[in-house]
Protein backbone atom coordinates (compact mmCIF):
# COMPACT_ATOMS: atom_id res chain seq x y z
CA UNK A 1 0.00 0.00 0.00
CA UNK A 2 2.69 2.24 1.06
CA UNK A 3 4.92 1.61 -2.24
CA UNK A 4 1.36 2.45 -4.30
CA UNK A 5 1.02 5.31 -2.41
CA UNK A 6 4.56 6.23 -3.36
CA UNK A 7 4.35 6.10 -6.87
CA UNK A 8 1.37 7.84 -6.93
CA UNK A 9 2.80 10.89 -5.67
CA UNK A 10 6.18 10.64 -7.98
CA UNK A 11 3.36 9.94 -10.85
CA UNK A 12 1.69 13.98 -9.59
CA UNK A 13 5.05 15.51 -9.27
CA UNK A 14 6.17 14.59 -12.93
CA UNK A 15 2.99 15.91 -14.12
CA UNK A 16 2.89 18.89 -12.46
CA UNK A 17 6.25 19.77 -13.96
CA UNK A 18 6.25 18.58 -17.15
CA UNK A 19 2.85 20.76 -17.46
CA UNK A 20 4.72 23.52 -16.24
CA UNK A 21 5.30 26.84 -18.47
CA UNK A 22 7.92 28.77 -18.72
CA UNK A 23 7.81 32.74 -18.60
CA UNK A 24 9.07 34.01 -22.66
CA UNK A 25 11.46 36.51 -21.10
CA UNK A 26 13.56 33.52 -19.74
CA UNK A 27 14.83 32.69 -23.41
CA UNK A 28 16.85 33.83 -25.51
CA UNK A 29 16.48 34.70 -29.94
CA UNK A 30 19.49 33.31 -31.50
CA UNK A 31 18.74 33.69 -35.38
CA UNK A 32 15.24 32.73 -35.18
CA UNK A 33 15.60 30.29 -32.18
CA UNK A 34 14.75 29.74 -29.13
CA UNK A 35 17.21 28.55 -26.23
CA UNK A 36 16.98 29.14 -22.82
CA UNK A 37 19.90 31.33 -20.75
CA UNK A 38 23.38 29.39 -20.63
CA UNK A 39 22.12 26.71 -22.67
CA UNK A 40 22.99 24.96 -25.79
CA UNK A 41 20.19 22.60 -26.43
CA UNK A 42 17.04 24.44 -28.56
CA UNK A 43 13.97 24.81 -25.88
CA UNK A 44 10.55 22.70 -26.29
CA UNK A 45 8.10 23.42 -23.99
CA UNK A 46 5.03 25.86 -23.30
CA UNK A 47 5.28 29.11 -22.92
CA UNK A 48 3.54 32.59 -21.57
CA UNK A 49 4.40 35.63 -21.65
CA UNK A 50 2.77 38.47 -18.70
CA UNK A 51 2.15 42.26 -19.04
CA UNK A 52 1.34 44.18 -16.02
CA UNK A 53 0.20 41.04 -14.38
CA UNK A 54 -2.02 39.49 -17.18
CA UNK A 55 -0.97 37.32 -20.02
CA UNK A 56 0.19 38.68 -23.39
CA UNK A 57 0.28 35.54 -25.10
CA UNK A 58 0.81 31.59 -24.87
CA UNK A 59 2.10 29.17 -26.92
CA UNK A 60 4.39 25.92 -27.38
CA UNK A 61 8.19 26.33 -28.85
CA UNK A 62 9.51 22.56 -30.15
CA UNK A 63 13.05 22.52 -30.78
CA UNK A 64 13.67 25.94 -30.50
CA UNK A 65 10.81 27.14 -32.95
CA UNK A 66 7.35 27.95 -32.27
CA UNK A 67 5.09 25.26 -33.37
CA UNK A 68 1.03 24.79 -32.93
CA UNK A 69 -1.68 27.34 -31.61
CA UNK A 70 -0.49 30.72 -30.24
CA UNK A 71 -2.95 32.72 -28.31
CA UNK A 72 -2.24 36.81 -28.13
CA UNK A 73 -4.81 38.67 -25.80
CA UNK A 74 -5.72 42.40 -25.11
CA UNK A 75 -5.09 43.76 -21.66
CA UNK A 76 -8.60 43.39 -21.00
CA UNK A 77 -8.30 39.07 -21.07
CA UNK A 78 -10.25 39.86 -25.18
CA UNK A 79 -8.39 37.58 -27.49
CA UNK A 80 -6.35 39.79 -30.00
CA UNK A 81 -5.59 37.20 -32.18
CA UNK A 82 -4.99 33.12 -32.70
CA UNK A 83 -3.00 30.84 -35.28
CA UNK A 84 -0.89 28.03 -35.44
CA UNK A 85 2.82 28.16 -36.18
CA UNK A 86 4.60 25.49 -37.90
CA UNK A 87 8.35 25.00 -38.02
CA UNK A 88 8.72 28.61 -36.43
CA UNK A 89 6.38 30.22 -39.57
CA UNK A 90 2.54 31.27 -39.58
CA UNK A 91 0.55 28.60 -40.86
CA UNK A 92 -3.22 27.72 -41.85
CA UNK A 93 -6.15 30.36 -40.38
CA UNK A 94 -5.26 32.95 -38.21
CA UNK A 95 -8.33 34.81 -36.52
CA UNK A 96 -7.71 38.60 -35.43
CA UNK A 97 -10.57 40.48 -32.80
CA UNK A 98 -11.42 43.56 -31.82
CA UNK A 99 -10.95 44.34 -27.95
CA UNK A 100 -14.67 44.43 -27.71
CA UNK A 101 -14.46 40.80 -29.01
CA UNK A 102 -15.83 41.62 -32.43
CA UNK A 103 -13.85 39.61 -35.22
CA UNK A 104 -12.16 41.85 -37.00
CA UNK A 105 -10.20 40.11 -39.98
CA UNK A 106 -8.85 36.39 -40.99
CA UNK A 107 -5.91 35.37 -42.65
CA UNK A 108 -4.47 32.35 -44.37
CA UNK A 109 -1.33 31.44 -44.24
CA UNK A 110 1.11 28.35 -46.10
CA UNK A 111 4.31 27.93 -44.45
CA UNK A 112 5.06 31.47 -43.61
CA UNK A 113 3.12 32.77 -47.04
CA UNK A 114 0.15 35.02 -47.27
CA UNK A 115 -2.36 33.48 -48.95
CA UNK A 116 -5.45 35.53 -48.35
CA UNK A 117 -6.99 38.09 -46.29
CA UNK A 118 -10.54 38.63 -45.32
CA UNK A 119 -11.06 42.12 -42.87
CA UNK A 120 -13.88 44.02 -42.01
CA UNK A 121 -16.15 45.23 -44.40
CA UNK A 122 -16.06 49.45 -44.33
CA UNK A 123 -18.91 51.57 -46.35
CA UNK A 124 -17.32 54.15 -48.48
CA UNK A 125 -18.69 56.74 -49.71
CA UNK A 126 -18.76 57.24 -53.44
CA UNK A 127 -18.07 60.66 -54.75
CA UNK A 128 -21.07 62.25 -56.85
CA UNK A 129 -19.91 61.51 -60.68
CA UNK A 130 -23.09 62.95 -62.00
CA UNK A 131 -20.87 66.33 -62.98
CA UNK A 132 -17.77 66.14 -64.24
CA UNK A 133 -15.13 68.67 -63.42
CA UNK A 134 -12.15 68.66 -65.94
CA UNK A 135 -8.86 70.08 -64.04
CA UNK A 136 -5.23 70.69 -66.00
CA UNK A 137 -3.13 68.24 -65.85
CA UNK A 138 0.12 69.82 -64.57
CA UNK A 139 3.51 69.58 -65.62
CA UNK A 140 5.46 66.94 -64.46
CA UNK A 141 8.54 67.87 -62.05
CA UNK A 142 11.62 68.69 -63.23
CA UNK A 143 14.09 65.24 -62.98
CA UNK A 144 16.07 65.05 -60.16
CA UNK A 145 20.18 65.35 -60.90
CA UNK A 146 21.31 62.09 -59.31
CA UNK A 147 18.61 59.41 -58.14
CA UNK A 148 19.77 57.69 -54.80
CA UNK A 149 21.40 54.63 -54.58
CA UNK A 150 19.05 51.72 -53.54
CA UNK A 151 19.98 49.91 -50.36
CA UNK A 152 20.20 46.19 -50.59
CA UNK A 153 18.57 44.68 -47.15
CA UNK A 154 21.40 42.34 -45.85
CA UNK A 155 20.66 38.91 -45.55
CA UNK A 156 20.13 37.69 -42.07
CA UNK A 157 22.41 34.15 -40.79
CA UNK A 158 19.77 31.94 -39.62
CA UNK A 159 20.47 29.29 -37.18
CA UNK A 160 22.58 26.01 -37.70
CA UNK A 161 19.82 23.90 -36.01
CA UNK A 162 17.65 24.79 -38.98
CA UNK A 163 19.40 23.37 -41.34
CA UNK A 164 19.71 19.13 -42.29
CA UNK A 165 21.54 17.11 -44.13
CA UNK A 166 24.83 15.80 -44.73
CA UNK A 167 27.78 17.25 -46.58
CA UNK A 168 25.14 19.40 -48.39
CA UNK A 169 22.88 21.14 -45.70
CA UNK A 170 19.02 21.63 -46.96
CA UNK A 171 16.55 24.28 -45.57
CA UNK A 172 12.81 23.68 -46.42
CA UNK A 173 14.30 20.81 -48.72
CA UNK A 174 15.72 22.80 -50.43
CA UNK A 175 19.85 23.48 -50.91
CA UNK A 176 20.62 26.64 -48.60
CA UNK A 177 22.16 29.49 -49.77
CA UNK A 178 22.90 32.47 -47.47
CA UNK A 179 24.50 33.01 -44.22
CA UNK A 180 24.62 30.95 -41.33
CA UNK A 181 25.66 30.87 -37.49
CA UNK A 182 25.96 28.77 -34.30
CA UNK A 183 26.20 30.06 -30.76
CA UNK A 184 27.19 28.71 -27.79
CA UNK A 185 25.52 27.88 -24.75
CA UNK A 186 27.27 31.09 -23.13
CA UNK A 187 25.28 32.73 -25.53
CA UNK A 188 28.59 33.61 -28.23
CA UNK A 189 29.19 32.63 -31.69
CA UNK A 190 30.69 29.68 -32.00
CA UNK A 191 31.27 29.90 -35.28
CA UNK A 192 29.97 31.74 -39.04
CA UNK A 193 29.99 31.43 -42.21
CA UNK A 194 28.03 31.16 -46.04
CA UNK A 195 26.68 28.48 -47.92
CA UNK A 196 26.48 28.13 -51.66
CA UNK A 197 23.74 25.52 -52.79
CA UNK A 198 23.84 23.76 -49.63
CA UNK A 199 27.68 23.66 -49.62
CA UNK A 200 30.00 25.79 -47.48
CA UNK A 201 31.70 28.58 -49.40
CA UNK A 202 33.89 31.45 -48.76
CA UNK A 203 35.30 32.46 -44.81
CA UNK A 204 34.36 30.28 -41.95
CA UNK A 205 35.21 31.85 -38.38
CA UNK A 206 35.20 29.91 -35.71
CA UNK A 207 35.14 31.90 -31.95
CA UNK A 208 36.29 30.46 -28.49
CA UNK A 209 34.16 31.20 -25.26
CA UNK A 210 34.96 34.76 -24.79
CA UNK A 211 34.06 35.73 -28.11
CA UNK A 212 37.30 36.10 -29.93
CA UNK A 213 38.12 34.65 -33.54
CA UNK A 214 40.41 30.93 -32.76
CA UNK A 215 40.54 30.23 -36.69
CA UNK A 216 39.35 31.31 -40.25
CA UNK A 217 39.05 28.60 -43.03
CA UNK A 218 37.88 29.28 -46.68
CA UNK A 219 35.57 27.35 -48.85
Amino acid sequence: MKKILFISVILTILVACSSERVNFSQLQDRSGMFYLVNSEKPFSGDVVSYANGKIEFEGKIEKGLRETTWTYYYPNGQKKMEGNYKEGVKDGTWTYWKDNGTQEGLEIYKYGKLLSNEGTVSHEVKPDTSQTVVTPTPPPPPPSPTEPKKIEKKQQPIAWERLHGGPVKFLDGVPYSGPVVKYQKNGVKEFDGYFLRGKKSGKWAYYNKKGDIKDVKYY
